[in-house]
């Protein structure tokens, strides 16, 4: 099964800490060596994503990632030169959208809060708000999945989707997540979505591992019970390692059976 483009969530899949580990960064050059594209598809905004990839020592000069997609899919950047340019027509049009997610979550914020505090007893460890973006921390995994269901239940917008990941529920548009910005990369770079290898661990990667673009999906061990089951019944790949070791498996066994 051979593919063009490797297309890796960044934290608890491709590192699980800063910096991204020397071994992982030569086997992404290695891969590249074989004409394979290399894109992270992250839930961090580009700042942090390029904060990352400056402390892991990977400059633009090195040639890669060749894309950037930041804040589940709400923004690609291209690696043009010595930088990064965004995709204008892309960008533009979710930072519409951005503003109208802020006014819907605006003050319901508070009655999801309320709902979350006094009919769950659940208390969460942070809340915040960033570029539009409301985020809500819990103590685990559970308690978040248990109350984005509930949201889900509790509110009916156009713009506004509740996604996780991890022990985080984000407020975020639903016009766009890591899966169909992965399909506008696929078009940028006239590559077949079946020629892409999507890797991921958690469930706001869902979208680019279901099927229902096409990609070739993969998990290391460390990703959720669920994603990893979603992994095998499309027919993708999950390691028995994890984290940056767990793509390099993944990658290792794809490349290997291709040949």
């Amino acid at each position: 099964m051979s593919f063009k483009l490797l297309a890796c969530d960044l934290d608890k899949t491709l590192m699980d800490e800063v910096p991204i580990l020397p071994d992982i960064k030569d086997f992404i050059v290695k891969v590249r060596g074989k004409g394979i594209k290399f894109a992270i598809n992250s839930g961090r905004y580009l700042k942090d994503i390029l904060e990352i990839l400056s402390q892991s020592k990977v400059s633009c000069p090195d040639g890669y990632p060749e894309a950037i997609v930041s804040g589940q899919g709400v923004f690609i950047h291209y690696l043009k030169g010595n930088h990064y340019v965004e995709d204008k027509q892309w960008n533009e049009e979710r930072e519409k959208e951005l503003e109208i997610l802020s006014q819907e979550i605006g003050w319901k914020s508070k009655l999801w809060e309320k709902l979350i505090e006094e009919k769950f007893k659940i208390k969460p460890v942070k809340k915040e708000i960033d570029q539009g973006v409301f985020r809500v921390f819990f103590n685990s995994e559970e308690e978040a999945e248990k109350i984005r269901q509930a949201l889900m239940k509790n509110g009916d917008f156009k713009y506004t989707a509740f996604i996780r990941n991890r022990h985080i529920i984000l407020a975020t548009l639903s016009t766009t997540h890591k899966g169909n910005a992965l399909m506008r990369v696929a078009e940028h770079f006239n590559i077949c979505p079946c020629e892409i290898l999507a890797i991921g661990d958690s469930h706001n990667d869902e979208d680019m591992l279901d099927g229902r673009y096409g990609f070739i999906p993969g998990a290391p061990s460390n990703a959720e019970e669920g994603i990893k089951l979603l992994v095998k019944a499309n027919n993708g790949y999950v390691a028995s390692q994890p984290e940056g070791m767990g793509v390099v498996e993944i990658v290792d066994y794809l490349l290997a059976k291709s040949t």
